[in-house]
């Protein structure tokens, strides 16, 4: 009798895991009033610490990714762009379980080698698309130059912590080394991409070692996904001075975070 009361346990827990996602309405308390009607529509939102608006505002209630970019304002010299948007399971998701949409999700963002090619809007080559990222893969190791497969799970785990390392070539920053960390609990999924190296533009440097990162936090609900970015930078001015051009960072770093989201929307909808 014991086993069948415990096993029962185990099954009610097992489904209220599976079947607890927010729905979208509940997880915005702090959300601009007068922006709920655009990010519905499909608009994303976005935020510069800088100019001083209030980056956490468009996190959502009770996310790793709210958590970070309250913490991040709270510290001294460091600035911070964030975006949200909500985007639509995919048609072809329609008759998965929870779980596997959440396994998609996570596979998704860990296949750091189609980062490769993700593009953004260049204002200087007049509004086209240029390419962002032309090397993008995972290491072996953060200590290591060596490429290795894309990581892949074959369930979605309720809770979990996983790290890797990666090389991205930047159209800007050059080639660089990244440390990527997973914190998956429960509906939400959170990425966080910090430099490894120092990033430079030519030979002027732009941030140290673990001076930036960005992150994308991916939310589950009833309706579909609730999805926020956000980029930090720490110990640095906003503009970058060189005798040849100066380096706009909140733009740089928004262009990152806003390519990162669309990668995201192409993946899981292929």
């Amino acid at each position: 009798m014991s086993k069948k009361i415990l096993l029962f346990g185990l099954l009610l827990c097992f489904c209220f895991s599976v079947f607890s996602q927010s729905s979208i309405n509940d997880v915005l308390s702090d959300f601009p009033e007068d922006l709920i009607p655009s990010f519905f529509e499909g608009e994303t939102i976005e935020r510069y610490s800088v100019y001083g608006q209030d980056v956490a505002s468009i996190a959502f209630d009770g996310t790793m990714g709210k958590s970070k970019a309250l913490k991040d304002s709270e510290k001294d010299n460091v600035f911070s762009m964030g975006l949200s948007c909500f985007v639509p399971y995919p048609e072809s998701w329609k008759d998965l379980s929870d779980d596997e949409k959440k396994l998609n999700i996570i596979n998704t963002l860990l296949s750091v080698s189609t980062i490769k090619g993700i593009t953004y809007i260049s204002h200087s080559a007049g509004e086209k698309p240029k390419v962002l990222f032309s090397e993008a893969y995972t290491l072996l190791d953060k200590d290591s130059r060596k490429q290795a497969y894309d990581a892949k799970f074959t369930y979605a785990p309720d809770t979990y912590e996983y790290q890797i390392a990666a090389y991205l070539k930047d159209s800007v920053f050059g080639g660089n080394k990244y440390i990527i960390d997973y914190d998956i609990y429960e509906s939400e999924i959170f990425m966080t991409i910090t430099n490894y190296t120092d990033l430079k533009f030519l030979v002027f440097s732009v941030a140290k070692k673990e001076e930036v990162s960005m992150c994308v936090d991916v939310l589950m609900t009833k309706e579909g996904i609730a999805l926020f970015a956000l980029s930090s930078v720490a110990d640095r001015d906003p503009v970058v001075k060189t005798p040849i051009v100066e380096v706009d960072l909140p733009s740089a770093f928004m262009r990152r975070i806003t390519s990162l989201r669309d990668w995201f929307v192409i993946e899981i909808n292929k």
